[in-house]
């Protein structure tokens, strides 16, 4: 009877610290996110900025926002463009502006793409793993 009052105590005190525990799925995205800051990508858990209705754009997942600064102002793109993935491809939010090379280069999470002179910011539901983190750091490097 002292042994199942001890396993009992034991299981008490025990459950609440197992369920803390970050499950595999967690445990990915926090090495995909780490991964991400070494490479110079800065991860944020952020609302998407607002989408034009006519896109009909609700994703599915939650997105993190992978944003690279570009101090020199190397994308030369002037005033921010935003680009939505539609079942018709990458689509500028505003405008007729050209579509990019480097979108088809992104992973297939990635769903929403801002750029301007100064930061290009990707929102991912990091699907892909480090495999697509991957292709975001090679299509940030291409433009």
């Amino acid at each position: 009877m002292v042994y199942v009052l001890i396993a009992l105590g034991l299981a008490v005190v025990i459950s609440p610290l197992i369920s803390a525990m970050p499950t595999k799925a967690q445990r990915r995205k926090a090495a995909v996110r780490d991964q991400a800051r070494a490479l110079g990508l800065r991860v944020t858990l952020r609302p998407v900025p607002p989408v034009p209705a006519r896109f009909r754009f609700e994703p599915e997942r939650d997105l993190a926002c992978y944003q690279q600064y570009q101090a020199n102002g190397k994308t030369g793109q002037g005033a921010p463009h935003a680009y939505v993935l539609t079942e018709g491809g990458w689509q500028p939010t505003e405008g007729g502006a050209m579509i990019p090379a480097w979108l088809t280069i992104l992973p297939s999470g990635a769903s929403l793409v801002e750029v301007s002179d100064c930061y290009i910011s990707i929102f991912w539901d990091e699907t892909g793993g480090l495999e697509g983190l991957q292709s975001i750091r090679q299509a940030i490097d291409s433009i």
